[in-house]
């Protein structure tokens, strides 16, 4: 029964709840939410961190009402997620108190990404409580990956592992390997659902290729690493719902059956983000433009190729990036039904044909929302007339695209600074010297710029006392 005093009754004092953590890690069963909280109380100390609105460890107060912890009927510890809650945690990862969580489900010490906890990932971090969902984010966070948090042969058996840092190495094997059920479980029990690994700039060498066979996988982000290797063209991943593997270093083409298998129902991908992949190439399969579910779909600056489809279906799709790609083909009818629409980016492509007015009935113009067709001021490959309802695709630096551009010519050198009279014809000296000069009959002083004398003054001049407009000095 959880003690709402915060107390400490007898035999689970700050003094003994140490004393257990020192003993070995068989013998450590925190099994009561007093004892739970007194674990806390190590783990805050140890991350140099407390609760913003309690002072927690400062003060006994229930854990359970604190900002950043969850705790289950019974008065458990099963969350702690450090988030808005509490100051930014420093140190190690403390790995001893946090065995006092013995009912541990979901340990985030990431901070929102503000995380200043060092050092390497414990081996054994899995194996504490019942964790199933680990997120370690942390600049400063380093060492490898290990081993053992992920597999058939883990010591733990968590579901969704989130780690970002400076974490080198290689991605283990393991991590890709379903563990087998044990006596009672069921198959989803352990079973890898989300493994985001981006942002790991050192994190290199290739990805098992079991990684894109998970049967209960959903989220797959390995973006911003130095990860290589061919995509494989065998892929089964019926649950996926996010991939990100941009600005990597992967090659190959896209798999189709990362958009679904032939037959199948409908594949449930949200998020598909390769951009800046400079190797990967081929055609784009069109499945992946027939995606009912899809959010995203990005291939800036890669070389995918390949026509869009007139019969495109992405109706909830929000954002569109194929900039500097080689797609081409004109923009669907079927965009049509993409009501959410809110980021349009074709410059660079091979895109060309009509902008459909239809632009103007989604959501191209609403806070936060973007339409670039070209990168200048031209129409580019579209056709014009361009459809002035359209304003944020017609528009680009706030000004509207010139259809009269001939984008095949150079643009006109630009315009030189004016370098005094020599800089006109004789005959536009003279006109100028009558606008000057009339009903004036006043000297006129030209003044030149240059040391050298040259003939255009010298004609201009003949030329106004020629015309009798008036006394003409010219200064050299």
């Amino acid at each position: 029964m959880r003690n709402p005093s915060g107390r400490s009754p007898a035999g689970c004092t700050l003094i003994g709840i140490l004393a257990m953590l020192a003993a070995p890690a068989d013998a450590v069963r925190c099994v009561t939410p007093t004892c739970q909280c007194e674990a806390l109380k190590v783990v805050y100390s140890d991350l140099q961190i407390s609760d913003i609105h309690t002072g927690f460890p400062g003060t006994e107060v229930d854990c359970c009402k604190l900002s950043d912890v969850r705790c289950n009927d019974a008065g458990g510890i099963t969350d702690l997620k450090l988030r808005g809650g509490t100051s930014t945690p420093s140190g190690v990862i403390p790995l001893e108190a946090l065995k006092g969580l013995v009912e541990l489900y979901r340990l985030d010490l990431g901070k929102d990404s503000s995380s200043s906890i060092s050092g390497t990932i414990p081996a054994s971090l899995a194996t504490v409580g019942n964790l199933r969902d680990l997120t370690l984010t942390a600049k400063r966070l380093s060492g490898t990956l290990p081993a053992e948090l992920l597999g058939a042969d883990a010591k733990g058996r968590l579901e969704e592992l989130k780690v970002t840092g400076r974490i080198s190495g290689t991605v283990p094997t393991s991590y890709c390997e379903s563990p087998s059920p044990k006596h009672g479980e069921s198959k989803e029990y352990g079973q890898l659902q989300e493994l985001e690994l981006g942002d790991n700039e050192h994190l290199s060498g290739t990805l098992a290729w079991s990684c894109f066979t998970q049967q209960y996988l959903e989220e797959l982000r390995l973006d911003s690493t130095a990860l290589s290797g061919t995509l494989p063209q065998f892929v089964d991943l019926p649950r996926i719902e996010e991939v990100d593997l941009s600005e990597t270093k992967l090659s190959g083409t896209v798999p189709g059956r990362l958009c679904g298998k032939p037959g199948a129902d409908p594949s449930p991908l949200q998020l598909l983000k390769l951009s800046r992949i400079k190797d990967l190439s081929g055609t784009m399969p069109e499945q992946c433009f027939k995606l009912a579910n899809l959010k995203e779909l990005n291939l800036k600056r890669t070389r995918v190729a390949g026509t869009l489809p007139r019969d495109m279906d992405l109706r909830r799709i929000e954002v569109i990036d194929f900039s500097n790609s080689g797609l081409s083909g004109t923009i669907s009818d079927g965009l049509r039904r993409s009501k959410s629409l809110r980021f349009l980016e074709l410059s660079r492509a091979g895109v060309s044909g009509t902008v459909p007015s239809f632009l103007n009935s989604l959501s191209l113009d609403g806070p936060g929302a973007s339409c670039r067709l070209v990168d200048d001021t031209h129409s580019g490959n579209f056709q014009c007339p361009l459809p002035m309802d359209v304003p944020s695709c017609t528009r680009i630096y706030g000004q509207v695209i010139d259809c009269e551009y001939d984008y095949a010519s150079p643009p006109p050198p630009p315009p030189r600074g004016f370098d005094g009279l020599d800089d006109l014809s004789p005959g536009m000296v003279a006109l100028l010297l009558l606008f000057c000069l009339s009903g004036a009959g006043a000297a006129v002083h030209l003044v030149r710029r240059s040391l050298a004398p040259r003939k255009s003054i010298a004609e201009a001049a003949a030329m106004a006392l020629e015309m009798q407009v008036g006394d003409i000095k010219v200064v050299k």
